[in-house]
């Protein structure tokens, strides 16, 4: 680990957005920048994972049943992968809302909201007879606990620096995705088992026990609200019972907090993602992982379509072909993580030693984007070119080890660069961590629902080795595109910055 000095040393500037440098500067006379120990925000880490997995199990553990609803329904193949669609797309457009809300009112209150709306529409969805009903509240369900993923991002940006975000957010964003490990497995095993309805019936008691644990122990952690964690929230929904625990007050010094490290509560604003999204810069970064994440949910609804029409599997043997891609996607957010903090050390490292050395102006701060994006390049060699594999070896139907070899290496990839670009997002936004999120869920799920909602189309025109033949040769181009805000980003975000304030002093006359 750095020494303080080392990793603390340049001074926090106005604006975290407009200049990526380290956000804090702390002296010894200056409280922590978090009450909570090392072993604390790993539990913190693993509680805010508890809630945001019901939102990595949403879908994959639907996948299995596709084919049971389309003959409970008798439907179209196209309208079953309508609900796949919807779903996808309240992913995205969701947590743009329920971001912003938590961003002014506090992490606590938004993922209790978000779980129960959750389990509502979970348990309506259990006893419909009705496919439309269905359709409707699968809206309702993604519209509940997809934003459960940004908030629990920006919770963790609440208590985490720039030099160890990368690897907390890794390990949160990796048991997040032990749903998408083992949920079409379990689905499967239920729809076996039972019928497609206890399938909800799952999702409905477990995120419901969750409710019951998070209400006694999550506690409040943004900023604006409990400071470095020493605040006591003013409002009561804001407040755990955990609070009222003698040993929880004096580790946390709730009796002397300190009130310096409290930040300007932020105005509620919905367009907060969008403002993001129309930076160039973060624009063409977000692309990547988009259409990545659009591979990655294709690979995800032709898998159970080709291997029961094309290898005649059984539901469970199905289920079984999807624990690759989980173990991948939880391999590569994992190492992902470990790697950003790695190259973050690395690199700035180098930059404050430029800067003592005269080589570069203390006034040119740090290039974070440059430091983050880099770590997607090898990512996408490995992504793209499997991705190509999977899908001829399904169009020729070869055998199954190859098809899951690079289903894991597939997930693992695509997993990784959604993950760099949330820790980028938090880097960038760390006072609006949930908003920020979001506009990385709204590009990725939006993009998903497209890809899915044409894949039934472009296989009977380009064939299944054809469609994902194309989806990498878009991964590809969306990578050679982030050597734009590699080179520009900087010196683009500096020109706004000197813009603004020029406006503000002409403003101030």
């Amino acid at each position: 680990m750095e020494s303080s000095e080392e990793l603390h040393s340049l001074k926090k500037k106005e604006d975290p957005l407009e200049n990526p440098m380290i956000t804090t500067h702390t002296h010894v006379d200056e409280p922590p920048y978090t009450v909570l120990s090392q072993t604390e925000k790993y539990l913190l880490v693993i509680l805010s994972a508890s809630v945001s997995i019901w939102s990595s199990f949403g879908a994959p553990i639907y996948y299995p049943a596709l084919q049971v609803l389309k003959k409970q329904f008798n439907v179209s193949e196209e309208l079953v992968n309508v609900s796949v669609v919807v779903y996808l797309a309240f992913q995205g457009i969701s947590p743009t809302i329920f971001g912003g809300l938590a961003d002014v009112y506090g992490r606590r209150p938004v993922l209790l909201l978000c779980l129960t709306i959750f389990i509502v529409a979970s348990i309506v969805i259990a006893v419909t007879d009705s496919y439309a009903l269905l359709l409707v509240f699968r809206i309702i369900q993604a519209s509940g606990v997809a934003p459960t993923v940004a908030v629990c991002s920006g919770m963790v940006g609440d208590f985490t620096q720039r030099f160890e975000r990368g690897g907390f957010i890794g390990i949160q964003s990796g048991l997040t995705l032990l749903g998408q490990a083992f949920g079409a497995l379990i689905g499967a095993g239920l729809v076996a088992g039972f019928d497609w309805r206890a399938i909800f019936w799952f999702l409905a008691i477990g995120s419901g026990t969750t409710l019951v644990f998070i209400s006694f122990i999550l506690p409040e952690t943004k900023r604006a609200i409990v400071g470095n964690g020493s605040v006591i929230p003013k409002r009561i929904i804001n407040r755990a019972p955990l609070l009222s625990i003698g040993t929880i007050k004096r580790r946390w010094s709730l009796e002397s907090p300190a009130l310096s490290t409290l930040e300007p509560m932020n105005k509620t604003d919905y367009l907060a993602p969008f403002k993001i999204l129309i930076l160039p810069e973060i624009a063409l970064c977000l692309l990547n992982g988009a259409i990545h994440f659009g591979i990655w949910t294709m690979l995800l609804t032709s898998l159970t379509n080709e291997l029961t029409k094309t290898y005649n599997y059984e539901v469970i043997t199905v289920g079984l072909c999807y624990l690759p891609g989980g173990i991948g996607g939880l391999t590569g957010s994992v190492l992902s993580g470990r790697i950003l903090d790695w190259v973050y050390r690395r690199r700035f490292a180098s930059y404050q030693d430029k800067v003592n050395k005269g080589i570069i102006s203390p006034m040119i701060p740090f290039n974070i984007v440059q430091a983050r994006v880099l770590v997607i390049f090898p990512y996408t060699v490995v992504t793209d070119g499997f991705t190509i594999m999977f899908g001829w070896c399904l169009s020729k139907h070869v055998h199954i080890a190859t098809v899951l070899v690079s289903e894991f290496f597939i997930c693992m990839g695509c997993i990784a660069m959604i993950s760099i670009n949330m820790v980028l997002l938090i880097d960038l936004y760390p006072s609006k961590g949930s908003a920020a999120s979001s506009s990385v869920n709204l590009t990725r799920c939006l993009c998903g629902a497209l890809f899915v909602a044409v894949l039934t189309t472009m296989n009977d025109s380009l064939t299944v080795g054809g469609t994902f033949t194309l989806m990498a040769g878009l991964g590809v181009m969306s990578t050679v595109l982030l050597l734009v805000p590699m080179k520009y980003g900087l010196k683009w975000s500096m020109a706004r910055k000197a813009k603004e304030d020029s406006k503000k002093e002409i403003a101030a006359l």
